[in-house]
């Protein structure tokens, strides 16, 4: 190695451990008249912290929307996260993957506490484990997984009453979207294929809360015998099933049209694309597992039941 690479490395790791070493400074004592708080995320860890967290970094979109939601400081976040607009004006730390975030950058940023999409982040988290920076995980799988998610982080905040109104408003309009769809008749629900992936075709399973918002919308998910999160389905299956609506975020560009649905091959025979039923939902209200996606789920039942949401 280069005696310039050599001396580069060691500024680097000199300048990681003056961080960390300012990190534990400030978090070691509780500020006059706080005291500790701990939560558990969604991974099932218990996180204790001896102050509610003032300055906070989050390594995805749906986590920062949360933090901003129950306003919490959020010092950090990725160039992924665009919601809400002021999301966009903070200190960017990477992109999604861990292997595009910098470690330097987020720790200058003297977080007390970052908010990770739980394994995905596990690179970057177990770096910052290193260095007594705490996480914690946020990825639900379920309407009520995301609620108790952010009530979590408003206690770790110390922001649990804002927190509890923003899951409370969340899981009122998710209610009242149900009390509609529960007035459709069994013979007016539409069997639906939400496709994640076209190659190799991908849906969403019954632990996601793409599944969810599916049947609180009320549609039938042709797959929700389907375990786990993002299982690969074949085409045979899917003209099994015979879907009568095809649903998905808006994010899939070309790969994903009725032009496109029509020329698969035997996709023809699907009732989806012959009533030509494809239904693309907003991104940021069903990829995101944040407070909007009761807008997600409206969006998705207005979609498939004009007539009973007008």
């Amino acid at each position: 190695m280069k005696t310039s690479a050599i001396l580069n490395a060691t500024n680097r790791a000199a300048r990681l451990a003056a961080l960390a070493a300012a990190l534990l400074c400030l978090g070691a004592f509780p500020a006059f008249g706080q005291s500790a708080v701990q939560g558990v995320d969604t991974a099932g860890t218990a996180l204790k912290l001896a102050k509610p967290a003032t300055r906070v970094v989050s390594l995805a979109p749906a986590s920062t929307e949360v933090l901003f939601a129950i306003g919490a400081n959020v010092v950090g976040d990725t160039t992924y996260c665009v919601y809400p607009p002021e999301a966009e004006r903070v200190a960017k730390v990477g992109g999604f993957s861990a292997d595009s975030m910098s470690l330097e950058k987020i720790l200058s940023l003297k977080p007390d506490l970052v908010v990770s999409n739980g394994k995905i982040h596990r690179p970057i988290t177990d770096e910052l484990a290193r260095y007594g920076v705490p996480t914690f995980a946020y990825d639900p799988g379920s309407f009520e997984a995301i609620a108790s998610a952010i009530v979590e982080m408003g206690k770790l905040t110390g922001r649990q009453d804002a927190a509890k109104l923003v899951a409370k408003a969340m899981q009122d309009r998710i209610a009242a979207v149900r009390k509609t769809v529960a007035a459709i008749p069994a013979a007016e629900r539409l069997s639906v294929f939400w496709e994640v992936y076209d190659e190799p075709l991908m849906t969403c399973g019954a632990a996601t809360f793409q599944h969810a918002i599916v049947e609180a919308a009320g549609g039938i998910d042709v797959f929700a015998d389907l375990p786990g999160s993002w299982p690969m389905v074949s085409v045979e299956e899917v003209i099994r099933r015979a879907p009568q609506a095809i649903m998905a975020a808006d994010d899939h560009g070309d790969k994903l049209t009725l032009a496109g649905l029509a020329a698969r091959p035997g996709w023809g025979l699907v009732p989806a694309v012959r009533a030509r039923r494809l239904i693309l939902l907003p991104t940021g209200l069903v990829s995101n597992p944040g407070p909007r996606v009761a807008d997600g789920v409206l969006a998705a039942a207005k979609a498939l039941y004009p007539r009973y949401f007008p």
